[in-house]
């Protein structure tokens, strides 16, 4: 039946909801009862990722050529001044992780039915740069994955050996040779590679070096397939 306490809050809940409305975070506008923390205008807004699209086809065509992920997928794309720039940007600079596990979800709900992997792995941030975060925003985002699809997350299975520098401002050779043996396997993980199949995921993928240098790592370790995923894509210039 609930104590004294529930019922005094369930008829103060009307007040509460008229003197201090929930808003979107992105455009902080009123939402609607059926709508948690970003409104359905501003989910709307955002530019979905579709297989014709030329970005889409021209990293297909790169990975293709690197031979080491086999396929890969992501929700949206960066678009400067949009709502996924906002989330991206919470998570990742302000400690704001539901943006990462909504996110998450919805990069879940976009992929095959039918794919299966035996564990994803947020592409992982050197040891330095996670002190001074505090987290791994792409281990949010896998988290929101899990949540959709049950998905196992082995956010240790690879660690990162080089403090590369941010990744920005370099162009696609430049990213190369800043990401050349960043990674390692973990030891312990070192037997549960071969004959396996994962998924890495980052927050944003840009040109895809990051990516296909731990891909690589993995299909070296005996992995029989890596696939890549993110919550956005950057779309390369025309």
């Amino acid at each position: 039946m609930g104590t004294p306490f529930y019922w005094v809050g369930r008829r103060l809940q009307p007040l509460r909801d008229f003197l201090f409305p929930a808003l979107c975070f992105s455009c902080n506008e009123r939402l609607r009862d059926d709508e948690i923390r970003v409104c359905a205008a501003c989910w709307n807004s955002v530019s979905r990722v579709l297989p014709d699209d030329d970005t889409y086809r021209i990293l297909s065509a790169r990975f293709i050529v690197g031979s080491v992920i086999d396929g890969f997928w992501s929700y949206c794309y960066f678009e400067h001044g949009g709502v996924f720039q906002k989330l991206a940007h919470a998570l990742k600079y302000e400690g704001i992780t539901w943006c990462g596990e909504e996110l998450g979800r919805r990069l879940a709900s976009a992929l095959p039915n039918d794919l299966a992997v035996d564990a994803v792995i947020p592409i992982p941030l050197h040891s330095i740069r996670l002190r001074e975060r505090g987290y791994n925003q792409s281990e949010f985002v896998c988290r929101g994955m899990q949540q959709r699809r049950a998905f196992a997350v082995m956010p240790s299975l690879l660690r990162r050996i080089k403090n590369t520098t941010t990744q920005t401002h370099l162009n696609a050779d430049e990213r190369r040779h800043n990401i050349s043996a960043a990674f390692e396997i973990t030891p312990k993980h070192l037997s549960f590679i071969s004959g396996r199949s994962f998924m890495l995921v980052d927050d944003v993928i840009t040109t895809g070096s990051t990516l296909q240098e731990a891909a690589a790592l993995l299909k070296r370790g005996g992995a029989a397939a890596v696939y890549a995923a993110s919550a956005g894509l950057a779309q390369l210039d025309k």
